[in-house]
């Protein structure tokens, strides 16, 4: 049996459904979840989508109101991780959750997956997981507006624009498809996220004050205090495209952004546009995670100490 009959089958007999996205979800991860629900209801069942905390705005933009779980005592049929690597990216919560499910599915495109569940379907490297859904159930959905905007979005967030290695012809060829559905998703992501106000300009341009080079000029790295967050009334969303910046200076083959989330806790982005760099082997030291051009992670301790050690580790990556 094939792992798309093993899972239609269960979804079949299964009186309670539910589906998991990772710690800190990104646009993938949700717009998986959002997109394998509406599949699910598709196939004449109701499932509910178990994240950590609301989504970020930026995220609730593009895929609209939508209803989601973040903790339950239910021992459901059917449990299906989305978009990630390793159990342990769940939160505390829906780990719990997702473990004492009686059958456990995991979908995902990260090519360092664990396979942790009882059925695994892992295509390690392709651009999103988004993608991963669409051909796995392209005999099985029927595509419309929303599902398709919900798949699109993932794919195009994930691999940055169609511009990461990750893209092939086959990632073209399913975003093609799915823009037959939703052709104006490219006006709505400008709307999104083309337009900044002037709080995003502000942090923008302290973000870039900011920046110290390392390794002669191979390292760029941004930090962003909660003060400065403060002080523009912006998010700490606001700044998390600032590795995708450096990335693009001449010279920088590792960009960092680190933003303040707590005491001596703080939220960091890497970033790469070079195929020769691999920044999740440096997320993993760190128990983070990603994708080899774009990965995350959360450090904890003073900041000249934190910032040390991902230098150090990042220059131990550039001399491989």
């Amino acid at each position: 049996m094939t792992f798309l009959q093993r899972l239609l089958s269960s979804v079949n007999s299964a009186k309670s459904i539910a589906i998991f996205t990772h710690k800190n979800s990104d646009h993938d991860c949700i717009c998986s979840g959002l997109a394998l629900q509406q599949i699910i209801k598709q196939l004449g069942k109701d499932s509910v989508v178990f994240v950590e905390k609301e989504p970020s705005a930026g995220i609730m933009k593009v895929v609209g109101k939508r209803d989601f779980e973040v903790s339950s005592t239910k021992i459901f049929d059917v449990g299906i991780c989305v978009d990630c690597a390793e159990v342990t990216m769940l939160c505390e919560e829906n780990m719990k959750v997702f473990l004492n499910c009686k059958t456990k599915f995991n979908i995902d495109h990260h090519q360092d997956n664990k396979k942790y569940a009882d059925y695994n379907y892992v295509c390690g490297g392709m651009s999103s997981c988004c993608e991963v859904l669409y051909w796995l159930f392209r005999s099985k959905m029927k595509l419309d507006y929303d599902l398709a905007k919900l798949l699109y979005s993932g794919i195009y967030m994930d691999c940055g624009a169609f511009t990461f290695s990750s893209v092939d012809c086959k990632t073209h060829k399913c975003a093609a498809e799915l823009m037959k559905y939703c052709p104006d998703v490219n006006k709505n992501f400008y709307l999104c996220f083309g337009v900044a106000g002037e709080e995003n300009f502000n942090i923008t341009k302290r973000a870039f004050d900011s920046v110290r080079f390392y390794e002669n000029g191979q390292i760029a790295v941004s930090i962003l205090r909660k003060k400065d967050f403060e002080e523009f009334a912006s998010k700490r969303s606001d700044g998390k495209f600032m590795s995708s910046y450096l990335q693009n200076v001449r010279g920088v083959k590792i960009a960092i952004n680190i933003s303040e989330d707590g005491v001596n806790e703080w939220r960091v982005s890497l970033r790469t546009a070079c195929d020769n760099v691999n920044v999740s082997n440096i997320a993993h030291r760190f128990n983070g995670g990603g994708h080899k051009q774009a990965s995350g992670l959360t450090l904890k301790g003073e900041l000249e100490k934190a910032l040390n050690a991902l230098v150090l580790e990042s220059k131990k990556e550039l001399n491989k």
